[in-house]
């Protein structure tokens, strides 16, 4: 161990609960602290699962997905998932003959000279389990008392501030919904598996044509839309998609895919799905861009003209100002909606041209 003090560690536990891309430098800093050779935090299933690793331990990490491997399942879920206290180590659930012919251990770890594994399952309320996760090199011997009482005095603070996280992201997707309600949008926030993690009460009223599935997940009655939907969220594309016709004639669904990292910790969506007629009118459409993307008042303005085709210097003309301002803005807005350029950006807001967007001054 080294003269980073528990105290230390419990500070930055919490400063990444507001700062979701300080959890890897919280991983790396226990490790050092205990002699761990690498930690991992996973959470998610199937397609959703996500893992956030150390720096020693990303490339090993990639050989394990790209063999196949589950690390979560295959290497440590005894000792996370059977009822070991806060923090269980695989030899608590295995005897040592069974460790070594642990295949991930027998074909992946030990070759490395790795394989003392120890684990925690944290479950945040509405939130998808996590698993954090430390690895330890076999010379260093294996996980003894001392550090296993260490983890266990550290892991409520983990919980809390997991905890504390996933609510905010949560918020955030609320909050998108919110906006758009406001407007008359009826929009919700998606997982790539289709679940729902936010929708405003207009999206859920609209029960003619969406129905949630089990485990609160979207669906469109119309089978093929519904496959093109979700072949859209698989895709992370922008789409259009037709509904069935309800009292209220035909509507259109918009699939916008949001802009994500692994930073993103826990993720709050995949995508947002935007409901409308395709004679709709926005009345704010500045507040639209605000509410999906984060743009500034100025750079949604730019970005409506952008979308209608507009080159940077005729934008400057319209709305008066300098080509400079424009080009700052627009390299903001590109980072902001994940696009590459202004034909990306045009091609993932294109859903704005199916309404009316009255002129914003």
């Amino acid at each position: 161990m080294n003269n980073i003090s528990a105290k230390d560690i419990i500070e930055r536990i919490y400063e990444a609960a507001l700062f979701p891309d300080r959890w890897i430098a919280v991983v790396e800093m226990i490790c050092r602290h205990l002699g761990f050779w690498g930690g991992v935090i996973t959470w998610g299933k199937g397609e959703e699962e996500v893992l956030l690793c150390t720096s020693s331990f990303q490339q090993v990490s990639r050989e394990l997905v790209a063999d196949g491997w589950d690390y979560r399942k295959d290497r440590l879920a005894k000792a996370a998932f059977e009822g070991q206290p806060p923090f269980g180590r695989d030899l608590d659930v295995l005897n040592s003959e069974t460790w070594a012919a642990l295949p991930v251990n027998r074909d992946v770890l030990i070759p490395r000279a790795l394989g003392y594994g120890v684990a925690t399952r944290i479950t945040p309320p509405a939130h998808p389990e996590i698993t954090i996760s430390f690895e330890r090199e076999l010379d260093a011997g294996v996980i003894g008392p001392e550090t296993m009482a260490i983890l266990a005095d550290l892991r409520p603070h983990i919980a809390r501030s997991l905890t504390i996280a996933a609510g905010l992201q949560r918020q955030k997707a609320e909050a998108i919904t919110l906006g758009l309600n406001a407007i008359g949008a009826p929009a919700a926030v998606l997982q790539r598996s289709g679940r729902i993690v936010a929708a405003n009460a207009l999206f859920r009223s609209i029960g003619e044509c969406l129905s949630p599935r089990s485990r609160d997940r979207i669906a469109i009655t119309d089978d093929r839309a519904n496959r093109l939907l979700y072949k859209a969220l698989a895709g992370h594309e922008v789409a259009s998609l037709p509904l069935p016709e309800g009292d209220d004639g035909g509507c259109v669904l918009h699939v916008i895919p949001l802009r994500n990292s692994v930073s993103d910790f826990p993720s709050n969506g995949h995508a947002i799905a935007l409901v409308a007629q395709p004679t709709g009118t926005i009345p704010d459409a500045t507040a639209l861009l605000k509410g999906l993307y984060g743009l500034t008042k100025g750079e949604a303005r730019i970005a409506l003209e952008i979308i209608k085709g507009l080159s940077l210097p005729s934008v400057a003309r319209r709305l008066s100002i300098s080509h400079e301002t424009v080009r700052s803005n627009a390299k903001s807005i590109y980072a902001k909606t994940g696009s590459t350029g202004k034909t990306d950006l045009m091609r993932r807001l294109s859903v704005l041209t199916r309404y009316n967007i009255l002129e914003q001054r």
